[in-house]
């Protein structure tokens, strides 16, 4: 189908606006398009910032709590981390996001903001992610949420790190996981050949191939850490035993085959693993559900599968 006819205007906007020169440029611009962008009304309860221990210093944080009642054991709780490249965004471009998938869950939702690259390069952002998964299971009381109902979210190069957090949990003592949501994760950095939707889409919706490119030479210390599977989870050496995992993709996103490819690789290894594409939709349509009222459909139904599996899913084999 074509794109999304909401998107589309999007676009067009982009393709008008100037294009940043550097890297702070970037950096300024995607907060000031977060900014300025529609945003849906959600009701919630508390929303409070924090800050918890990294490997190397403070992380800050954003917890979220649904409005009503909590249960008597606390909320359900997911660990999110923002997209960007590795390299941009931060805990308000994506305040509208987790907003939405805290109301549409039922569940609380910690934002992370994880260093980025290159001031922080390749595995610095994944040993905050794994940290800050691990903190959050061990303070769950203080965040008002239950420790045994717990999941990792992101997008793009958030939901890479998600990922990375998972296989991390498995292989190191946990914490157990009920769920992960991948919204368009970035999942292969030494293999973009593989891929037909990295040739598609590689100029004009928004996320470029020119752009993937600077990334991830931003975000990568050696060229070997391409193949490492923290950085490239399709490269690891087993998926089974990661928790039951939702993946969306966009139509026209260069990252479509290879989040399509992470979905069927969790599926082949015994990973309750569901793929929703996403028709006419573009890399980023999650930031963009107060323009695109089928984005935001999206949204809310991947919210709705997290709160279910936070409520009733199995846990990971990490447990």
């Amino acid at each position: 189908m074509p794109v999304d006819p909401q998107l589309y205007q999007v676009l067009l906007q982009l393709s008008q606006a100037p294009q940043p020169g550097s890297l702070e440029e970037m950096r300024a611009s995607v907060r000031a398009n977060a900014a300025r962008s529609p945003k849906r009304p959600v009701s919630l309860g508390e929303v409070r910032d924090l800050t918890l221990p990294g490997p190397d210093g403070s992380l800050g944080a954003r917890l979220y709590h649904p409005a009503g009642q909590a249960p008597a054991s606390g909320w359900p709780l997911t660990v999110y981390f923002h997209g960007g490249g590795f390299v941009a965004y931060d805990l308000d471009t994506h305040d509208a996001l987790c907003r939405e998938l805290c109301a549409a869950s039922g569940a609380a939702v910690l934002s992370v903001a994880y260093r980025l690259a290159p001031e922080h390069k390749f595995p610095a952002a994944v040993h905050d992610a794994f940290a800050s998964v691990q903190w959050a299971a061990a303070h769950a009381a203080g965040l008002g949420a239950d420790a045994s109902r717990l999941a990792v979210a992101g997008d793009s190069a958030g939901a890479n790190l998600a990922v990375a957090a998972s296989l991390r949990a498995r292989d190191e003592g946990g914490p157990a996981l009920r769920a992960q949501l991948l919204i368009y994760p970035a999942a292969d950095f030494g293999n973009p050949g593989r891929y037909p939707s990295r040739r598609e889409n590689a100029r004009g919706y928004f996320l470029t191939a020119e752009r993937m490119k600077f990334f991830g030479q931003m975000y990568l210390a050696r060229p070997e850490d391409a193949a490492h599977p923290h950085a490239s989870p399709v490269n690891a050496e087993s998926l089974a035993g990661l928790p039951p995992t939702l993946v969306l993709t966009a139509e026209f996103d260069p990252l479509r085959d290879e989040g399509a490819f992470l979905a069927d690789a969790l599926r082949a290894a015994g990973v309750d693993s569901e793929h929703r594409p996403g028709p006419g939709m573009i890399h980023g349509f999650a930031n963009m559900t107060g323009v695109s009222s089928a984005a935001a459909q999206l949204v809310d139904d991947a919210g709705r599968w997290l709160g279910d599996r936070l409520r009733e899913g199995r846990i990971s084999q990490s447990s």
